[in-house]
């Protein structure tokens, strides 16, 4: 009676735990499943990036080649917007260097292990949001140049604008380097795509600190500068014009930036929310889709920064005129730093 006991007792225990095993069992199938739907392309966003992405390649190493050259070795004052604009630079060459392999990822297994994975993530992701942050500085030197022109005097030099950028460029690269040191970022044979449904905090992190609030920053210091111009007094038709130039080179900045960093930051945080909440898979897949889209937009400002460079450094195209019969004509076409 006894032994009968006990073995109705076992057969109770263990049928009542059945039901944790099996969904268990369920959710470990379920995430191994999604896993491997999460591995497949869409053709439909793989041709736009190989597309998107070529050409961002092409155009960016013309673009930043010229602008190497000028700021290098044709500039030879050193100056707020130089120090800005070759901290940029910087960043947009760095960036550009890891889209071959971005481009051969799309649809090809990664072949060179996790070492080269981990370290051309690093590069990306580090340039992109130092990219942000460059352009948020310069923002921020108009506003005050424009806000403050008298304390500006105190506040602007090169020197401030190479500590500022030093500052930047020495946390990105810790935040990097610890990142790197401390986890691994890649997922099976892919790379530069995120395979698994796990919620990745540090991503939030990057995009709330690293892209929202310079957004917030920079949306700001736009609107200020555009209401600071529109209320000064103008003296002359010469004056007028350029403080109209000067309002759509801000507003031209400003879209740009909002084109290519806005989809990337909001299908960032959609896609953290979508996978916390524990989503549909489909739904997941279909977030990372769209994710991989706005991420290519956004490197399409390494081409588009050549309007900031255009824009904002008059000096830029005196130096860069190759033929000095359009030298004349070409300088007296440009902006007036002075008055951004």
């Amino acid at each position: 009676m006894d032994r009968r006991n006990i073995q109705v007792g076992d057969y109770m225990a263990v049928t009542s735990k059945l039901p944790n095993l099996v969904s268990s069992t369920t959710a470990i199938y379920n995430n191994t499943n999604c896993s491997e739907i999460m591995k497949t392309g869409n053709p439909k966003v793989e041709i736009f990036l190989i597309t998107l992405l070529t050409c961002v390649f092409i155009f960016g190493t013309i673009f930043n080649s010229l602008a190497v050259w000028v700021f290098c070795f044709k500039m030879k004052k050193w100056t707020e917007t130089r120090v800005f604009m070759m901290s940029l630079l910087f960043s947009d060459c760095c960036l550009l260097f890891t889209l071959p392999f971005r481009i051969y990822t799309t649809q090809h297994p990664w072949p060179l292990g996790d070492s080269w994975c981990n370290a051309l993530l690093s590069v990306y992701f580090m340039n992109t949001y130092m990219g942000i942050a460059v352009i948020t500085l310069i923002s921020m030197d108009r506003y005050v140049a424009i806000k403050f022109p008298i304390k500006a005097r105190t506040l602007r030099s090169p020197k401030k604008a190479a500590l500022a950028c030093g500052i930047i460029w020495l946390v990105y690269i810790s935040i990097r380097l610890y990142l790197a040191l401390g986890a691994k970022w890649r997922n099976g044979e892919s790379c530069f795509r995120k395979d698994t449904v796990m919620p990745l905090k540090r991503a939030l992190y990057f995009t709330v600190f690293g892209s929202c609030l310079p957004m917030v920053i920079l949306i700001f210091c736009s609107t200020q500068i555009i209401l600071t111009l529109k209320k000064k007094e103008k003296t002359s038709m010469n004056e007028e014009k350029d403080i109209k130039k000067s309002i759509s080179i801000v507003k031209t900045n400003l879209a740009i930036f909002l084109f290519c960093f806005l989809p990337f930051s909001t299908g960032n945080i959609v896609r953290f929310v979508i996978e916390s909440i524990g989503s549909d898979c489909s739904l997941i897949k279909l977030i990372n889709d769209i994710y991989y889209a706005a991420q290519g937009l956004s490197d399409l400002n390494c081409c588009l920064d050549s309007i900031c460079y255009y824009f904002v450094a008059k000096e830029f195209w005196e130096k860069a005129s190759l033929f000095p019969r359009f030298k004349k004509q070409l300088i007296k076409d440009q902006t007036q730093e002075s008055s951004i």
